[in-house]
């Protein structure tokens, strides 16, 4: 694994339809995640994505037409180091590994064995997602790790939608990638990775784990984002469509340096003062851009914007409310 991250964007979208496939092959197969990839359909082939390894930890999310992927053993023979997957697709995929078969169904992810033989195929156009970190990294924090392949994990589980909602912000907003942040984001991915793994025998050693302390905030400030209009919104609606308690929102937050009330008021204020100078927004009154911001009070907008801005919303405006 790269020590300091590297990610990359492939695709075959710019590529004549007779080269795609042998560069894919060569490409993203051979030279990147050690795969044989051939079509499942008579179909043109395609395929785009993103690859990012970071230091004992790496995750994919690929785009393809149907296809099948085999881990052989001249594959495996040159990998230095043995992954332990955790495969994810929006469409039912069918697995052999170690003379088991199963079919996935779509959303639901299995652990699948680097080091062992496996095929993997796709009738239908999919997106994959395939998260993976070292298997003796795992050894070290779950006594299991040995007997996780083939194991499904559903997708109605927390820290499952957790971890893909933690790979969905690195890959957006690709901050895994650079130098200072890769070791941090590798961390939380074995974090949340090893709680997944780790969580029908050991539920309540998980949750103080920093990845998973970290996914959770992350997944509770998109919910905030989301509602940030709502004058209403308040830690008890956070939890409860979190599925955590508010003493547990408030205690992230805290942890972070700030409290519930005032990371909303910030955000709050941060929109206010966005949509005062978006130059679209110039027909709307400084009342009308307070109320869309979730404020019930318009002096209690003005006297905080005033607090931390140093002027009036009227003042950036130019103009009068």
């Amino acid at each position: 694994m790269n020590s300091t991250g590297l990610s990359q964007q492939l695709s075959t979208a710019s590529v004549p339809i007779r080269e795609r496939l042998p560069m894919w092959r060569e490409v993203f197969g051979q030279a990147m995640v050690r795969l044989e990839i051939e079509p499942t359909r008579d179909v043109p082939f395609h395929a785009e994505g993103t690859l990012c390894a970071l230091p004992g930890a790496a995750y994919a999310s690929v785009s393809a037409s149907p296809v099948r992927v085999a881990r052989t053993r001249s594959l495996i023979a040159a990998d230095p180091v043995e992954m332990l997957y955790l495969i994810t697709a929006d469409a039912a995929l069918e697995i052999k590994q170690g003379g088991r078969e199963h079919i996935l169904a779509p959303g639901d992810s299995i652990f699948v064995r680097g080091g062992e033989v496996s095929i993997i195929s796709c009738q239908k156009q999919s997106r994959f997602t395939n998260i993976a970190i070292a298997l003796d990294d795992l050894r070290s924090r779950y006594s299991g790790a040995d007997d996780l392949a083939m194991r499904v994990v559903p997708r109605q589980s927390d820290l499952l939608g957790l971890l893909h909602g933690y790979i969905d912000m690195l890959r957006l907003r690709a901050v895994a990638a650079s130098t200072t942040t890769a070791a941090l984001s590798a961390g939380h991915i074995r974090d949340l990775f090893s709680a997944i793994a780790a969580s029908k025998s050991e539920r309540g050693t998980v949750g103080e784990q920093s990845g998973v302390k970290a996914a959770r905030l992350s997944a509770i400030k998109a919910d905030i984002a989301a509602r940030l209009c709502d004058p209403h919104l308040d830690a008890i609606g956070v939890a409860e469509r979190g599925g955590i308690s508010p003493r547990y929102v408030r205690r992230l937050f805290q942890e972070e340096g700030t409290n519930f009330s005032a990371y909303v008021l910030g955000q709050r204020l941060d929109r206010a003062h966005r949509l005062l100078l978006h130059p679209g927004d110039t027909g709307r009154t400084v009342t009308a851009i307070a109320y869309a911001c979730g404020f019930g009070d318009l002096s209690y907008f003005s006297r905080t914007f005033r607090r931390r801005f140093g002027m009036a919303p009227s003042d950036l405006r130019g103009g009068g409310a």
